[in-house]
């Protein structure tokens, strides 16, 4: 191995590291979003350094593309991720409303983008390929704001389920036409006609699938959803031998966990990098893969793709390593009219798009106004795609990079001040007519009506004070078990799946160090609620980088046939922790029994 190759290779990745670190804390300090800090960190860090070290070390640029497959290997953890949106209970959740609108503005952004395109001298397909992108829209910054405001109900419902569906349509889309450039490209001899295109294609998406029913059916038998009731057990032999004990050693529980994580990476990437070795649509077998675990195995598998200590330092370098990588210093200033042509095109087609749909499917004139505002930030699978077709398609590749990458950064920029300030007009739509609505609006009723008797849904032998765990994945775990052990649940892989499903919904932090998790059972006759007190110098972060760590932890099952009286329970618990002496006296308890007490006393007051 070339030495001076390999120092390089460590002090650019230190570099890379620290850059986008400090830039990615410098824009979320300034509201504007950790990936915009860390893709420009990018941005300026690759072309400085290879200004400055160009000539003495010529293997630089060797070096810096050195880490390419980084990048894709973090493609292929997104791509497989985008499968769970296609299972049965996400597709469902949707409904019609999200679907038509989302269809609508897919299909309008798409077309503005690629005519605009033509319009500037672009060959049909590569304007095709730059709309498709276009399509993408990632509003994970919009949620954080959503969830610093307290914004819940109706336009989160619908704005996460025309995401979902967006990105999974772009996933697509962009699939079907990249594949079509690169066979054309592989074969330019020939004069493609339509059909002579489509067998081949066909062929390539059938190859793809086999890949990813390789990679789901590599995940069913590592991850064993059956280890779940057997964790649970009291009292087994775990005396195992011949293949019984091989089964145990190479099986992990689908409960959110950095080993998972990892099983994923290794897995996506071995079936994605086989994909990309026979040119195959790798985006598509990463998808086909999650879809499969989605609707054929468990969604637990993908809360472990949402742990921030293990997804953090990926997505900083990624993101910054894409900055790094996009040769600013061969930029032609003539792309500016490129980038100006983008955001033109791509922003009118979203708000339009976005109200045209709203106004087809009889939104109410507020949602009309909002969501498209909502629909513009564009980071995530964009930036992906972006630097995976400056790859595989030359100077044609590059140059959509260098169109995507800083109009992606000005949408998020703009996108996230728009949203900032539609969601405080919406707040003040619905606190200032009096109007709430859905979840939030029913609890609110709930608490100006009889108090529910919350100390007989209690279950003291099930509180965990105090409660040592280092995760939101393993308080939600742990707070199962508890009660399983008491007789409350019989399936807590049920439980599990119940509770993750809301949490994907919307975060169930209060804020002041607070978290109610709930959800509502089939088979349980009346509400329990069980509770962790986590010590205050080892609080857990339960929801976004914005939001507060947390120290009080309850966790409310009620009857699926009951929801006034689910809804009733939350309000209680709600009127309870809103009184200040109550959370501290919960976080001075020293035992179960001096919590019990707490929570008695204020439910009598509150």
């Amino acid at each position: 191995m070339n030495f001076e190759m390999l120092y390089l290779q460590i002090a650019f990745i230190g570099a890379v590291i620290l850059a986008a670190h400090f830039g990615g804390k410098i824009t979320r300090k300034l509201h504007v979003g950790e990936v915009v800090g860390q893709i420009l960190a990018g941005l300026i860090l690759g072309p400085i350094l290879l200004f400055f070290i160009r000539n003495s070390y010529p293997q630089y640029q060797p070096a810096l593309q050195s880490f390419m497959f980084l990048i894709f290997i973090f493609l292929s953890v997104i791509a497989f991720g985008v499968g769970e949106e296609l299972s049965r209970d996400n597709l469902k959740k949707m409904g019609t409303d999200a679907t038509i609108i989302c269809f609508i503005q897919a299909i309008i952004t798409w077309i503005f983008i690629s005519v605009a395109f033509l319009v500037v001298g672009f060959r049909p397909l590569m304007a095709m390929i730059i709309g498709s992108i276009g399509i993408a829209t990632a509003s994970g910054t919009t949620f954080i704001i959503m969830n610093k405001l307290g914004i819940t109900g109706r336009i989160r419902s619908v704005l996460g389920g025309i995401v979902v569906l967006d990105d999974v349509l772009e996933v697509i889309v962009f699939s079907i036409l990249c594949q079509i450039m690169l066979t054309m490209h592989k074969h330019a001899e020939i004069k493609w006609s339509f059909s002579a295109l489509a067998v081949p294609i066909l062929l390539q998406f059938l190859f793809a699938t086999l890949i990813g029913l390789g990679i789901f059916i590599g995940i069913y038998v590592i991850i064993g959803r059956r280890w779940i009731k057997e964790a649970m057990g009291q009292g087994q032999d775990s005396s195992v031998h011949g293949p019984e004990l091989i089964s145990r050693l190479i099986s992990e529980m689908p409960g959110p966990s950095v080993q998972i994580y990892l099983i994923i990476v290794g897995l996506a990437s071995l079936g994605v990098g086989l994909a990309m070795h026979w040119h195959l649509p790798f985006l598509m077998t990463a998808v086909i893969a999650g879809a499969l675990v989605a609707n054929l195995y468990t969604i637990e598998i993908f809360q472990s793709l949402k742990i921030e200590n293990a997804t953090s330092i990926f997505t900083l370098v990624f993101f910054a390593l894409v900055g790094a990588n996009a040769r600013l210093d061969a930029f032609e200033w003539k792309n500016l009219l490129y980038i100006l042509v983008y955001t033109g095109a791509r922003g009118s087609g979203k708000l339009f798009g976005n109200w045209f749909g709203c106004r087809i499917m009889g939104q109410d004139k507020r949602i009309s106004q909002s969501l498209p505002k909502l629909m513009l930030p564009q980071t995530g699978v964009a930036v992906v795609e972006a630097y995976f077709v400056a790859t595989v398609l030359g100077a044609d590749g590059m140059l959509i990079l260098q169109i995507i990458l800083p109009s992606i950064i000005i949408f998020d920029i703009v996108g996230i001040l728009l949203s900032e300030q539609t969601l405080l007009k919406w707040r003040s739509w619905l606190t200032g007519g009096g109007e709430l609505i859905e979840e939030e609006e029913m609890i609110r009723e709930m608490i100006q009506k009889e108090k529910f008797n919350i100390v007989k849904a209690l279950c003291l032998e099930c509180f965990k004070v105090p409660f040592k765990i280092k995760s939101k994945g393993e308080a939600i775990w742990e707070l199962i078990r508890s009660l399983h052990y008491a007789g409350h649940i019989h399936n807590p892989g049920e439980v599990l799946e119940i509770i993750l499903k809301r949490e994907h919904q919307g975060g169930t932090t209060l804020g002041d160090g607070i978290s109610i998790l709930h959800g509502r059972l089939p088979y349980i006759k009346k509400p329990v609620v069980t509770m962790g007190l986590i010590p205050s110098d080892h609080k857990v972060n339960f929801g976004t980088a914005e939001d507060a760590p947390v120290d009080i932890v309850y966790m409310v099952l009620s009857p699926q046939d009951k929801p006034e009286i689910h809804l009733q329970v939350l309000a209680t618990l709600a009127m309870i922790l809103s009184n200040q002496e109550a959370r501290e006296s919960l976080r001075h308890a020293k035992d179960e029994f001096e919590a019990f007490n707490v929570i008695k006393k204020f439910s009598n007051i509150s």
